[in-house]
């Protein structure tokens, strides 16, 4: 498969990005609170201790960073952080917990598939560009900017192999395409693109199994949210989502068990 093949394969799938912003929006405070991440509880962390990606004085950019516990372990190694979301609230979140550590993180609020990388000049100004776990790339455009703006090394996780005790039958209720095609046609579309660059992309694996226990209103909010974010839902199909859960709900709560594959992808730009 040449390279242009794989340019016009990789396209965003299509989605509301205002439900998107307003999903992740109303999950900043529960990731803002999130534990800063260590070698012992990261396979982001150990990767980056293990390679030496990160030292006193290094220059990273973290893409779709959330609440910013990333950036804030940069800042704890010394490196200056540069931290960036879609999410207006996941930012302030992530500044009211700035304010209380006492660190130093450049956070700013942009959506990186539009971002204009000289016009920020950020291209090949990072030793770092960190993409865990983030909707941000979902394409071969959002992908190339990763190596566009670093100057060594970039990182990049993704939740592969997934399955969802509520979301995938949900996701069958209302007859919508499966979500998790696109993150793992990810990894493949990726290492073709960097293999074709001449770049030598290493790879690392971690299952895991997530357990999620949300309130049925909150879950019925957040549910509608993010199947809105990619699919368009019918007044019928969000009465179907509702119907569902509440059938499911164990005392007023929406239990959820996702397993998963971390895909962890890394490469030194040419």
């Amino acid at each position: 498969m040449d390279f242009e093949t794989v340019k016009n394969l990789w396209q965003p799938h299509g989605h509301n990005a205002k439900a998107a912003v307003e999903w992740w929006n109303g999950n900043a405070e529960k990731y803002s609170a999130m534990e800063l991440p260590s070698p012992e509880n990261s396979l982001a962390m150990r990767i980056i201790e293990k390679e030496g990606m990160v030292k006193a004085g290094s220059t990273v950019l973290d893409v779709g960073c959330g609440g910013g516990r990333f950036s804030f372990a940069f800042a704890a190694m010394g490196a200056k952080a540069v931290a960036t979301d879609f999410s207006r609230k996941m930012i302030e979140e992530a500044l009211k917990r700035q304010e209380q550590m006492g660190t130093n993180v450049s956070f700013r609020v942009d959506d990186w598939r539009t971002l204009d990388l000289k016009g920020k000049r950020w291209d090949k100004s990072f030793d770092l560009v960190l993409a865990h776990m983030t909707p941000a790339v979902t394409s071969a455009d959002t992908f190339l900017k990763l190596s566009d703006a670093s100057r060594n090394w970039v990182l990049m996780l993704k939740p592969t192999r997934r399955t969802n005790s509520v979301l995938d039958e949900l996701i069958k209720i209302i007859g919508a395409d499966e979500d998790t095609k696109s993150l793992d046609e990810t990894i493949a579309f990726a290492f073709d693109i960097l293999w074709m660059m001449g770049c030598s992309p290493k790879l690392e694996y971690e299952k895991q199994i997530w357990k999620n226990d949300v309130p049925l209103e909150q879950a019925i909010r957040e549910y509608t949210l993010r199947l809105s974010s990619m699919h368009d839902l019918s007044d019928e199909d969000k009465d179907r989502i509702s119907t569902y859960l509440r059938d499911i709900a164990q005392d007023g709560i929406v239990h959820e068990t996702t397993n998963t594959t971390i895909v962890a992808m890394y490469w030194q730009v040419i």
